[in-house]
């Protein structure tokens, strides 16, 4: 986006028209609030108040707005122009024909809007004054070039290693897409960041039988975009349907996966051999991946045991009274005279187990019985 403008792209005279009374009207709002700044006198404080948007063409929840109207949003300081044009997006995706400035007001001309149709506007947190100062929260606001509102939406929580995240985006798309839609690098119709509590809303969207397709992130880098592999993202696995019947869908939780995140394997380990000096131990056994470690437990008074950090792989695992003090499932020295080695009690889980990141597995209890020979 550019706040250039070339003779070549100027529109025909009817879009030019509704282009200048457009203007016209983000100019009387933006001169309606510059007399309503107080402005310090010269050799004052420096403003260190974040700015805010004063106003905007149309006006929040607009019915009937035309779709070669501009987009005029008036803020309450003078901005860091280049900065704010990059904070503004226009949902669903439109292209942005003409960028220019009236003052504290930035004028947006499209080119594509539809009819019938509710577009949000959201200008994102981070923008600046022209001291430096940021603001801290997002800004957003609807209107339709239709007879009414879509006030249809969809909400939920977020979750990222077990814990409601603040730092992801969630995205809708509306269905159906091209063949060849790919999610991680499409614009969405409509995008949400979550609170602090993990929480999102996606609003606004329509119920007329509506479909999506929602997926969440982790916007590691903060720059509002998908950027695998390195941002953790997970798309939710059903289609979301939007009726008039049932116009919201809550409940709509999230859980994203760390690669890098471990799993956890517990389970339940009996022990029948009446040998009780020694505790019961479990341990899991790598198959084939050399690059993952063995890992050794040992199962509590009662019998459970608990791994709580275990790479990602495919792992055996195996249950052994270790009377030999090795650390391995084998023969032991028995106390009986009348032989001369014994097997140490083992029991091996049937299934390989191969665990994701961020898995909770719980393994099928195992049982341990004496074996009197190796």
């Amino acid at each position: 986006m550019t706040g250039r403008e070339s003779r070549s792209n100027l529109p025909a005279p009817p879009r030019r028209r509704a282009w200048r009374a457009g203007v016209f009207a983000a100019a009387m709002i933006a001169g309606a609030l510059a007399c309503a700044v107080q402005v310090p006198p010269s050799g004052g404080p420096e403003d260190t108040n974040p700015p805010r948007v004063a106003g905007t063409v149309p006006a929040r929840d607009s019915t009937g707005v035309a779709v070669n109207s501009p987009i005029a949003i008036t803020f309450s300081d003078d901005m860091t122009r280049a900065r704010v044009e990059r904070s503004v997006l226009v949902q669903p995706p439109v292209s942005f024909e003409r960028v220019r400035w009236d003052g504290r007001t930035l004028i947006i001309q499209t080119g594509d809007m539809q009819r019938d149709t509710t577009y949000v506007v959201r200008v994102k947190p981070g923008y600046r004054d022209n001291h430096n100062v940021p603001a801290k929260a997002q800004f957003e606001f609807a209107f339709a070039t239709g007879a009414s509102l879509d006030t249809a939406r969809v909400e939920g929580v977020v979750y990222f290693k077990h814990e409601p995240s603040g730092r992801a985006l969630v995205r809708c798309f509306r269905l159906p897409r091209e063949e060849d839609f790919d999610p991680v690098a499409a614009r969405p119709d409509r995008e949400s960041p979550t609170a602090k509590d993990g929480t999102y809303r996606l609003r606004y969207l329509p119920d007329n039988d509506a479909r999506f397709l929602v997926l969440a992130f982790i916007d590691v880098n903060g720059n509002g975009a998908l950027d695998p592999p390195g941002e953790p993202m997970v798309v939710y696995p059903d289609t979301v349907f939007l009726t008039a019947a049932v116009p919201v869908v809550q409940g709509l939780d999230l859980t994203i996966i760390d690669p890098n995140e471990p799993a956890q394997v517990s389970g339940l380990v009996s022990n029948e051999t009446g040998i009780d000096s020694v505790l019961a131990s479990v341990v899991l056994e790598p198959v084939a991946d050399s690059t993952l470690a063995r890992v050794y437990t040992l199962c509590n008074e009662a019998g459970a045991f608990e791994f709580s950090r275990v790479r990602a792989g495919e792992y055996l695992l195996r249950a052994f009274l270790d009377l030999r003090a090795d650390s391995l499932c084998g023969a032991y020295d028995c106390p009986d005279s009348a032989l001369t080695a014994c097997m140490e009690p083992c029991s091996e889980a049937p299934d390989t187990l191969r665990l994701e990141p961020g898995a909770t597995v719980k393994v099928p209890p195992l049982a341990l019985r004496r074996k009197e020979s190796p």
